[in-house]
């Protein structure tokens, strides 16, 4: 019996035109991993509160880095799809029937994902480039003026006497 051999390397795996089940499969697993990690490190970075306030306070630092932005947009996704998938492989598993129609339920979903990612990417993307506020500035501005006193309402104003000062 003579045995083929076949180079498998990722070039090949990438051109294997896999239907869209292997597609869902492949993203169900890494939305999950991904999921996953975003956990443990959030409750590593939140538990270090207790310990070092200091880092954690570092930590928020970076966190409100462009990249970081980008970063939650991709958990936002990976969380979406991740639902919405699993939503569908749930319907399958009750319906069997409905594997008959395991690419229009596919394209269901990344079109449900696509939908709402158009609002959320203008929500965490705009304010990067100065297009929109942060979500939540106008409530805040809106409070500061009620309670001049409030805790971050005089950290602001600390802050913007020091940009004066800097400024002259």
């Amino acid at each position: 019996m003579a045995v083929e051999y076949r180079a498998r390397s990722l070039g090949t795996a990438l051109r294997y035109k896999g239907r869209e089940g292997m597609w869902t499969w492949i993203l169900h697993r890494v939305t999950g991993l991904g999921i996953l990690l975003f956990l443990i490190a959030h409750v590593i970075d939140t538990g270090i509160i207790i310990y070092r306030p200091d880092w954690y306070d570092h930590a928020l630092a970076l966190y409100r880095h462009p990249l970081f932005r980008i970063g939650e947009l991709f958990i936002f996704f990976g969380v979406l799809y991740h639902a919405l998938n699993g939503v569908r492989i749930i319907v399958q598993d009750f319906w069997p029937i409905m594997m008959q129609h395991q690419r229009q339920l596919a394209m269901t979903v990344g079109g449900l994902v696509v939908l709402a990612m158009i609002p959320i990417t203008w929500m965490m993307i705009a304010p990067l480039f100065g297009w929109a506020n942060e979500p939540g500035t106008e409530r805040h501005e809106q409070r500061c003026i009620e309670n001049p006193e409030a805790p971050r309402c005089a950290d602001q104003q600390q802050l913007s006497v020091v940009w004066e000062e800097v400024g002259r």
